[in-house]
């Protein structure tokens, strides 16, 4: 029987990506917030970045010249309707699929993601962050600037692969092992899932085998107590290189999320890590929830 104390409504914060070339994620954010119960803003971000210079839609008809060009304060306003125009028509078609009544609100600002988001989150407790794993070369020119996107902020960030279908989280990964006094921050970030009674299944990295050999009876032992009352699983992966052996494991279980806790590292190892972490965007295609 799951029960996690002080369980309360959350909201999801999914940054619009309806000007990207790949399918939204915005219909996976709604699915996962009808499951959850939850609320949901939706925040489209417009970077002046990407606008400067922009020509107006029409010509001179006399001069055959090309559209002059807009003001900025034309060029914001422009885009502004464009994308409300865009976020309507979107979920009015995922509202008659979903057929539940979630409370979604919409955002559309003008300045740089970390401000705006940042902003966002300090008025919301309790929250996942949802976002496109592809860069749209709008917001995001690369899947490094999503990751430090990721690494900046204080929060929990799920990433979607577009045109992943949703699927509830009865499966589980979370890499890596985690230190034990970390376990109940775990948890508590956690205890929104508790309604999927998912399976978890912990990856642990090693290179010395016969050493590991001796502690994974207790160790298992610790977490299966200490993760209550999740069912967990304990996964020694034994290796020399990373890559090959973890990208093995998560085809043969097939997870329905990859939970990845960020730990604070030197600048070096951190760099390592995010290398790593492009890894598993690239080429699983499961969403990816980091946890700080």
């Amino acid at each position: 029987m799951y029960s996690l104390k002080n369980s309360k409504t959350m909201k999801i914060i999914i940054i619009s990506d309806i000007k990207g070339e790949c399918e939204s994620v915005i219909p996976y954010g709604l699915h996962l917030a009808k499951s959850l119960e939850s609320e949901v803003d939706i925040v489209h971000i417009i970077d002046p970045r990407s606008l400067q210079g922009v020509q107006s839609v029409y010509s001179d008809s006399q001069t055959l010249s090309p559209g002059n060009k807009l003001s900025y304060t034309e060029i914001i306003e422009r885009e502004k309707k464009c994308a409300e125009i865009e976020l309507d028509k979107l979920l009015s078609s995922e509202a008659s699929r979903l057929n539940y009544p979630l409370k979604i609100e919409t955002f559309i600002e003008e300045g740089s993601i970390e401000k705006l988001i940042s902003q966002r989150i300090e008025l919301t407790k309790e929250f996942i962050l949802l976002m496109n794993s592809v860069p749209d070369n709008l917001v995001f020119s690369s899947k490094k600037e999503i990751l430090d996107i990721v690494y900046r902020l204080n929060t929990s960030s799920l990433l979607v692969s577009p045109g992943y279908k949703y699927k509830e989280f009865k499966k589980v990964v979370l890499l890596p092992l985690p230190k034990l006094k970390k376990i109940n921050k775990i948890k508590e970030r956690f205890k929104f899932f508790e309604k999927f009674h998912p399976v978890i299944s912990i990856v642990h990295l090693v290179k010395n085998k016969n050493k590991e050999k001796i502690k994974n009876g207790t160790l298992k032992r610790t977490l299966k107590e200490e993760f209550k009352p999740f069912d967990v699983q304990l996964n020694i992966i034994y290796q020399e290189k990373q890559k090959p052996c973890l990208n093995s494991f998560i085809k043969k279980n097939n997870p329905h999320l990859i939970v990845k806790v960020i730990q604070t590292k030197n600048i070096f190892k951190k760099m390592f890590h995010k290398k790593r972490n492009e890894f598993l965007i690239c080429y699983t295609g499961i969403p990816i929830l980091f946890l700080k």
